[in-house]
């Protein structure tokens, strides 16, 4: 048993859940690492959310919890786009499995093991929805499209776009910075990127650097990008003010979007709106 001190109460979960979303609108909240809760009219969707502690001496959590799953009440869906305990975490999934109608997202190294955590709670795993990239989902308002991810250091991953009334968002995952992402910037319109960052150790590449991230943004033909990850470990945290600061020289048209654990961004028709 994991020892979780919630500190934040109920602030964020009030929020997320009283929030009301106008037709036309979307927003989204940072959870910490590549966690976000996505709020359009008629749906909630968490995609990768980790609300878990530090795993081991070597990824050391460097952030606070700011929701405890046994309170959330309000989900269409919970979205992974990979394995990985930061991505795909029992304590932090099944709660919101078992006290919603949530259906749970995922490739098959995902589905797999939220089909065995469904089996022994003694819940049914058609709640579970196993994806391949080129599949396309409706969630209530929300169309998920599902793509390739070029991390290899999963055994399975997707990248996904989410296309809601208030614009679309792209979620990447831990996908590196592949030239493929410029295929579904040319098919698919995409106003905000969300991408992990971070430094990787020696020897190893767990996410993008600043560069990488803004010429993903570029490729993507995102108008925001919204570093992710950058926050969680030890190991990896990164100064995001590079980020705008690479997009700054570049002089590119992408606007960077910092945004700090709990913070928010309001869509509305494809434009970030200030609250």
């Amino acid at each position: 048993m994991q020892y979780v001190d919630f500190m934040w109460g109920r602030v964020l979960l009030d929020e997320i859940e009283g929030y009301e979303v106008g037709s036309n609108r979307v927003i989204l909240w940072f959870l910490g690492g590549a966690g976000v809760a996505v709020k359009t009219e008629k749906s909630i969707i968490y995609i990768d959310p980790y609300f878990g502690v530090s795993p081991s001496r070597d990824w050391l959590r460097m952030i606070a919890i700011p929701i405890d799953p046994v309170e959330v009440r309000k989900a269409t869906a919970v979205l992974s786009t990979h394995e990985h305990g930061d991505h795909c975490h029992r304590e932090t999934i099944m709660p919101i499995l078992e006290n919603t109608r949530a259906v749970f997202v995922g490739p098959p190294s995902s589905s797999n093991i939220a089909k065995g955590w469904l089996k022994d709670s003694g819940l049914e795993d058609v709640r579970v929805i196993e994806v391949k990239p080129g599949m396309v989902i409706q969630l209530n308002d929300a169309t998920l499209r599902v793509f390739e991810s070029g991390d290899e250091n999963a055994l399975s991953a997707v990248t996904y776009l989410l296309d809601t009334p208030g614009g679309s968002l792209f979620h990447g995952g831990d996908t590196p910075y592949t030239p493929r992402l410029a295929e579904i910037g040319d098919r698919f319109r995409v106003d905000v990127a969300l991408l992990s960052v971070g430094r990787s150790a020696r020897g190893r590449r767990d996410y993008m650097t600043a560069c990488e991230a803004v010429k993903a943004a570029i490729d993507l033909k995102a108008r925001t990008l919204i570093p992710l990850h950058y926050d969680l470990w030890k190991a990896t945290r990164e100064d995001p003010s590079l980020v705008e600061y690479v997009a700054k020289v570049w002089k590119t048209d992408v606007e960077v979007k910092v945004l700090c654990l709990g913070d928010s961004l309001e869509l509305e028709n494809g434009l970030p709106r200030s609250r």
